[in-house]
């Protein structure tokens, strides 16, 4: 399917959220939702075929990431990959709450703390933070989300259980591929009273390392932003749905 095609067919569709380069808009059945990734027309004509490319692969990624965690009986609101943009989705009801989990201490991390960049941690760290319609999240914990009622002490745990799960399963398909997973932030939801995973697992939300490059200095290419993203964000993609 050709770009031009998407985008007619975006315009007649309900628009129910917009949010990170990504609309979710209404599909032909009322619990179910088209995730399209849109950050070209955002960033402007001119860089538009860039980031369009970057689009292609951050649906392509997580359509994969989501199928691979489903084998593991890992709960997602994937339902199947539409188009290079789109992927069918759940309506799931979101959980203003992110989860953060670090398995190597880097950036933010490390300073806040006082340790050394790149050190391995001994067993992941988990962090959450609320985030309802503002651009600014709080960090907090378990007392915060049962008072604030941001969600009930078993889902609560189910989102904890389930995030330890997909950080497991992820350094595992990592560790095959020379591949590090240094952080991710993950998003929840509720469908038919079940936590699942939902937003997308890409590098926007996945913090990668390369181990094939010998200089520790040059394993953080897979960053938003950097110059050689869209070349970089294609051999990982490549390297992650590789038979190994």
């Amino acid at each position: 399917m050709d770009d031009g095609t998407e985008v007619a067919r975006s315009a007649h569709r309900e628009l129910v959220f917009e949010h990170d380069g990504k609309s979710l808009l209404q599909s032909d059945k009322p619990d179910l939702l088209i995730q399209e990734f849109r950050s070209s027309e955002a960033a402007g004509n001119k860089t538009q075929q860039k980031t369009r490319s970057l689009d292609y692969i951050r649906n392509e990624m997580s359509c994969y990431l989501f199928e691979y965690l489903e084998g593991f009986h890992i709960p997602t609101f994937f339902v199947e990959k539409l188009s290079p943009l789109r992927m069918m989705v759940k309506r799931i009801e979101p959980i203003p709450l992110y989860v953060k989990i670090f398995n190597t201490g880097r950036g933010v991390f490390s300073g806040r703390f006082g340790i050394k960049q790149d050190i391995s941690l001994d067993f992941p760290i988990i962090e959450h933070y609320y985030k309802n319609g503002t651009e600014n999240s709080s960090w907090v914990n378990e007392y915060h989300v049962h008072a604030l009622d941001i969600a009930t002490p078993e889902e609560f745990k189910q989102i904890n259980r389930i995030a330890s799960k997909i950080n497991a399963v992820l350094r595992g398909l990592c560790d095959r591929r020379q591949l590090v997973l240094a952080d991710s932030q993950l998003k929840f939801g509720r469908w038919k009273g079940q936590i699942v995973l939902g937003d997308e697992l890409s590098p926007t939300t996945c913090h990668f390392l390369d181990l094939a490059r010998g200089e520790t200095s040059q394993r953080d290419r897979f960053q938003v932003g950097q110059e050689a993203g869209e070349e970089a964000w294609g051999e990982l993609c490549d390297r992650l749905m590789s038979k190994v």
